[in-house]
């Protein structure tokens, strides 16, 4: 009856595995460019990336648009003084148009064209800041994930230990103060392994939120691998900076805007034209006809317009030249960041966390052996360990850093290309 219901277990398990291995298999893995491409899809900031896009529009349109017609019509019951008693209903009518100064027009098209240039680069802006944040927040979860590996493995370890040490204790082979030893050390990475996992419950809960639509659950992700970083071009990076940084554009349509604001305010100083069809019906005639009108430019001539306009203009290009400064000095600063992350990330890959292995296997050995004691061997785990942590660590910062200059570079950069 046992052997039975023993295959039936064997069985059982075979079915299960079989199923989840298919589940496994039908759920692909999430990578960081599809989780971008989920959060650049459904988050709000998405549509207020399209909104500031509408607005841009807009503001082209509108600043190329003529000023609207104005229509006026009256009507009235009239009693002239003579002859006495008469009486008659008088009408009339007007349509007016202001026809804008060439040059005030065409300077306010080019005002209109620079605030649509601000507010699409505003729109880039938004993306640039969102796909960043988004890799960021996938990095931060991919870490929690490694550093939960790397106190689940610390836990086994400690575990282990304690029950070789234990019964060597019982056997009489190691003493009572070494099992001791070895159950804190079991008891202590016990409660890092429950730190890690709230750590990557919580990266897990964020990077779903950042994703808005729902993830599978449970979510399983495709680590980030990082390469050698190669040395970086600082000259071509500034100059694309320069190029496609969305603040920078920003600032410099807005001094463009206010220089065009100033032409407009100088150009008018030559006014508009206004011209007036009307018809007028009276009691006594009939009149049809058209009126001038224009603004004199005598006691005014637009002087105060004109001076705030300039004031606007000098502020706006010092701004300007200052975003510029910011963005150069920020971009080294980061890619310094970037540079000494991949450096570690080098040096711990490819020397010290295989050593530190290697470390930890000969001084297990040499404990089974009896040839070594056990706080060489607490010592040995612990360095592994910690390096195993390090390092998830040091590839965190990188994403970190490379996330960073891709909110300045744009998302599409990629030092490894």
């Amino acid at each position: 009856m046992s052997v039975s219901v023993s295959r039936f277990r064997v069985g059982g398990t075979l079915v299960v595995s079989l199923v989840m291995g298919s589940r496994v298999v039908a759920q692909e893995d999430l990578d960081v460019d599809r989780y971008v491409e989920i959060v650049l899809r459904a988050h709000p900031s998405a549509a207020q990336s399209a909104g500031l896009e509408r607005a841009a529009a807009a503001e082209s349109k509108a600043s190329r648009l003529f000023p609207d017609p104005v229509f006026e019509y009256s009507r009235d019951r009239a009693t002239p003084t003579e002859p006495a008693g008469l009486r008659a209903t008088e009408t009339g009518y007007s349509v007016s148009q202001t026809i804008p100064w060439p040059g005030t027009f065409s300077a306010g098209i080019r005002a209109g064209d620079r605030a649509a240039d601000a507010l699409r680069a505003g729109a880039e802006g938004v993306r640039f800041e969102l796909a960043a944040e988004a890799r960021q927040a996938f990095a931060r979860l991919a870490a929690a994930r490694a550093l939960l590996d790397v106190a689940r493995g610390a836990e086994d370890d400690a575990r282990s230990l304690r029950d070789l040490v234990t019964r060597r204790a019982e056997l009489g082979e190691s003493r009572e103060s070494d099992r001791i030893k070895a159950t804190v050390e079991w008891l202590r990475q016990q409660r890092h392994l429950a730190t890690a996992e709230r750590e990557a419950e919580t990266a897990e809960a964020i990077a779903r939120a950042l994703a808005v639509e729902p993830l599978p659950k449970p979510l399983a992700i495709r680590p980030i691998a990082h390469h050698p970083l190669p040395r970086l071009d600082q000259e071509a990076l500034t100059a694309q900076l320069i190029e496609r940084s969305p603040r920078l554009r920003a600032a410099q349509a807005e001094a463009d805007r206010r220089q065009a604001l100033l032409s407009v305010a100088r150009r008018a100083r030559i006014p508009d034209l206004g011209l007036t069809l009307f018809r007028q019906k009276e009691l006594d005639k009939q009149a049809t006809g058209f009126a001038l009108g224009v603004t004199v430019p005598l006691w005014n001539a637009n002087r105060g317009e004109i001076a705030r306009a300039d004031a606007a203009s000098r502020i706006s290009s010092a701004e300007a030249g200052r975003v510029r400064i910011d963005l150069v000095t920020e971009l080294q600063g980061q890619l310094k960041q970037l540079q000494v992350a991949g450096d570690q990330v080098s040096l711990l890959d490819r020397a010290i966390l295989p050593a530190a292995e290697r470390s930890v296997g000969l001084v297990r050995l040499s404990f089974e052996e009896g040839e070594t004691s056990l706080l060489d061997l607490l010592d040995a785990q612990r360095t592994f360990r910690d390096t195993q942590r390090e390092a998830a660590e040091v590839h965190l910062a990188l994403s970190l850093a490379l996330g960073e200059v891709q909110k300045l570079a744009g998302p599409d950069f990629n030092p490894w290309r």
